[in-house]
């Protein structure tokens, strides 16, 4: 069974995604979190195998709570589920320590298949993120 914290602060967000994910026989989510801070807490507390985590939050942003969840437990795997492609958001939360990057307008299988891949230790791209990192390695 793959354990999954998921921090965001859109109710509506959280709960559907939720609710697709209990349909999984091989995911249990084990805390929902509506903030960096509490996603921080909790994380350290629960260990779950996976942390889906927004990027745009009130209190702490998910780039600085992926710091310092990393900080503290280097083997965390964080997917970053966010609206953003932006450099900005993008490299921050990669170098932050996020294994994975994911929009949020994936289709409930595909983060299901993010978090099976991502427990597995493979890293999960959005094509768009990656389309985007490949141009600027190429200095495009």
């Amino acid at each position: 069974m793959i354990r999954v914290l998921f921090v965001d602060d859109h109710e509506m967000v959280r709960i559907g995604v939720t609710a697709f994910l209990k349909t999984q026989k091989d995911i249990e989510v084990v805390g929902e979190a509506a903030n960096g801070e509490e996603g921080v807490k909790m994380a350290l507390d629960l260990r779950p195998d996976i942390i889906l985590m927004d990027i745009v939050m009130d209190q702490m942003d998910g780039i600085e709570a992926t710091k310092r969840i990393i900080e503290s437990w280097p083997e965390a795997k964080i997917i970053m589920v966010t609206s953003f492609v932006d450099d900005d958001k993008v490299y921050p939360a990669l170098e932050a320590g996020a294994t994975s990057y994911l929009l949020k307008t994936s289709k409930a299988s595909e983060i299901a298949n993010a978090i099976r891949k991502t427990a597995k230790g493979e890293s999960v791209f959005e094509q768009e993120v990656t389309n985007k990192m490949m141009a600027k390695m190429r200095g495009n």
